[in-house]
């Protein structure tokens, strides 16, 4: 049986083209893992984990392990490996560019509220949300002292954070050893209801909205002639099918015309590459599923599960 349950939206046919990235060998580190989160940003995990690696090694031998600019590429690692549903490795490389990052700026750095928050983010898709509230919290204490009182930021953060505490479930969760390891998780609130559209699922920092403007207002448009409501679109990292296209996930908010319940949902774009144009791709069709159902997909078998479902989702395109 399959994991979700979606409605079917055909849209216009629309290419886009997503530029390639540089192979210049003289690039910098900071070149280097801008590049590698472009790779991410368009399916090529494999290549953007070389490419983040590289970084690694290059700074380290340029700079040193301790220096700052490692642990940029060290974040840079993390986040790939974070991709590639590989949290044990994400949360090691953050980890160790959140140590660097305070010997050399100070724990109360912009720069240690950075990784912090992808920290959170790593945490909350692992549903640990305990330590994902931990590390939002940590961040928002430092970003207060940085940011004015009236910065989007600081309100996307209490957003999150509330969005962490009305999640956590009862019993214990397994934490990781190192910077802000909190407690045991003690008897508390079921998963919160989906009811607040104010509240919005935390972001994958690193993730650009790839679909086009158009491709969107069309999917809203004629979801909307059937009273549905389609609100809060933030993207989530494009899972590329083999050599046959793209899926760009969305989570989002969902309600009817006649009730004020909200769903939280993904909605998915998929694109099969452009025959006529080299690197560009052409937006086919979308579907709504669950949320429950694609974070299901990721926690039973991460990123190579998430491809299988998505295949059956789309099976006139990518099966």
């Amino acid at each position: 049986m399959k994991a979700f349950i979606y409605m079917m939206l055909t849209l216009l046919l629309v290419g886009i083209c997503i530029t390639g990235c540089s192979n210049d060998s003289g690039q910098t580190v900071e070149a280097m893992n801008a590049e590698a989160l472009k790779l991410v940003q368009v399916g090529q995990k494999d290549q953007a984990l070389e490419k983040a690696k590289a970084a690694v090694e290059k700074s380290e031998k340029e700079n040193g392990i301790d220096h700052p600019n490692s642990a940029m590429s060290l974040e840079t690692l993390g986040l790939v490996y974070q991709s590639m549903g590989d949290a044990d490795r994400a949360q090691s490389f953050l980890l160790r560019a959140l140590s660097i990052v305070k010997k050399s700026y100070g724990p109360n750095s912009g720069q240690a509220a950075k990784i912090m928050n992808n920290l959170a983010g790593l945490y909350y898709a692992q549903n640990q949300n305990i330590l994902a509230a931990s590390f939002f919290k940590q961040s928002l204490a430092i970003l207060e002292k940085l940011l004015p009182a009236d910065d989007s930021r600081l309100e996307t953060l209490h957003k999150n954070i509330d969005v962490c505490e009305s999640m956590q479930s009862g019993g214990a969760t397994d934490e990781p050893e190192g910077e802000g390891k909190t407690g045991p998780v003690g008897e508390d609130s079921a998963n919160a209801s989906q009811t607040d559209p104010s509240v919005k699922t935390p972001p994958v920092n690193m993730v650009q909205d790839l679909v086009p403007q158009q491709i969107k207002d069309s999917m809203l448009s004629q979801l909307a002639q059937q009273n549905i409501f389609i609100s809060d679109l933030d993207p989530r990292p494009p899972v590329r099918v083999d050599n046959k296209g793209i899926v760009f996930p969305y989570h989002a908010l969902k309600k009817s015309k006649d009730s004020d319940a909200v769903q939280e949902i993904v909605v998915l774009f998929a694109a099969i590459p452009n025959p006529e144009k080299p690197k560009a791709f052409v937006f086919q069709q979308c579907r709504l599923i669950s949320h429950t159902s694609y974070m299901s997909a990721l926690e039973k078998g991460g990123s190579a599960q998430l491809k299988q479902e998505l295949q059956d989702v789309f099976p006139s395109l990518y099966l």
